[in-house]
């Protein structure tokens, strides 16, 4: 059976639909425990440890400031906000939003879905300019080309801390946040997946295991602008990381504290590289740059045994 197939009958078979939004309002999130039980050094850039905490806790308050591109004000806690698409360029940079020249190995004996444009990409899979007023063009995830209806699933073990349904370049989306127990990483991981064909059955407070489905793939977010009425059906993946589990939760997003970019295809070298930035991903040799993505099959069988990783979507045996 071609893979499309095989994953269409899971789609139709194995997550049931919902159509409640979720939209949690603005609110303190205070996690248990923060990273420190993790003994072993870590390896991260010190320009990113400062970036968020100019302002302290004033950097939630809005406060007036120039007028972007999106409409209405950028407010000083946005340009100092590397997850804000109104974030200045010089926030974004220190915190690793750039192409890392990363790229994915994928299975001989496995069909996969593969990454269309990469994280830093400056272009749209279709080969056209990103707009300039989001990221000041910067891809802030990888994006991969998918029927909608595709099954995603949690690419580690952890816990779902947010979910939210937008509009333009958002659509239905969750968060769930990973610890260093769940991946085997000395940092914390937040994976966001956008663009679900419906909100996603599973709530803010779920636990989750690696190779669960969290719901399906879809276009919404991208219906209008550049894509037209069509659409473009795929997942947006980003990854977020921190030194601590702390965050605070805003309207559509959750904040971590002095958060940064991991390039979602460097996310599956980090460990075997020793490195835990997109600085130091980045600085690595050309031959050290390309990764073999651990995935999951359809029939639920976990490769390479014992990885704490997976790709997004489940793979198709040949």
């Amino acid at each position: 059976m071609p893979p499309r197939l095989v994953y269409g009958f899971l789609a139709a078979a194995s997550v049931s639909a919902l159509f409640v939004v979720a939209v949690p309002g603005p609110a303190l999130a205070s996690p248990s425990g923060d990273g420190r039980a993790i003994e072993q050094p870590v390896s991260v850039n010190p320009l990113l440890m400062s970036q968020n905490r100019r302002g302290g806790k004033r950097g939630f308050k809005k406060k007036r400031g120039g007028k972007g591109k999106m409409g209405g004000d950028v407010t000083d806690a946005q340009k100092n906000n590397p997850m804000h698409p109104s974030a200045t360029r010089e926030v974004q940079e220190k915190a690793g939003l750039f192409n890392t020249g990363v790229q994915p190995i994928y299975p001989k004996d496995a069909a996969c879905l593969e990454v269309e444009s990469h994280f830093g990409d400056g272009t749209r899979y279709d080969g056209s300019t990103r707009v300039q007023w989001a990221n000041h063009g910067y891809h802030g995830g990888s994006d991969i080309s998918a029927p909608e209806g595709m099954p995603l699933v949690a690419l580690a073990d952890g816990e779902v801390v947010h979910k939210f349904s937008g509009g333009r370049l958002v659509g239905h989306q969750i968060m769930m946040r990973h610890t260093p127990d769940d991946t085997g990483l000395p940092i914390w991981i937040y994976s966001k997946y956008k663009h679900f064909i419906e909100p996603p059955e599973v709530s803010v407070g779920d636990k989750v295991k690696m190779g669960d489905v969290v719901g399906l793939s879809g276009k919404t977010g991208t219906v209008g602008g550049h894509y037209g009425d069509a659409g473009y059906p795929h997942l947006h993946f980003s990854i977020y990381a921190a030194t601590t589990g702390q965050y605070k939760t805003i309207a559509q997003s959750v904040q971590p504290r002095d958060v940064y970019y991991i390039d979602p295809v460097a996310l599956y070298l980090l460990k075997d590289r020793n490195v835990f930035d997109n600085h130091a991903v980045r600085a690595l040799a050309d031959d050290q740059k390309s990764v073999a993505i651990p995935f999951k099959l359809t029939n639920g069988k976990i490769m390479p045994a014992g990885t704490r990783l997976v790709w997004p979507f489940m793979c198709a045996a040949k």
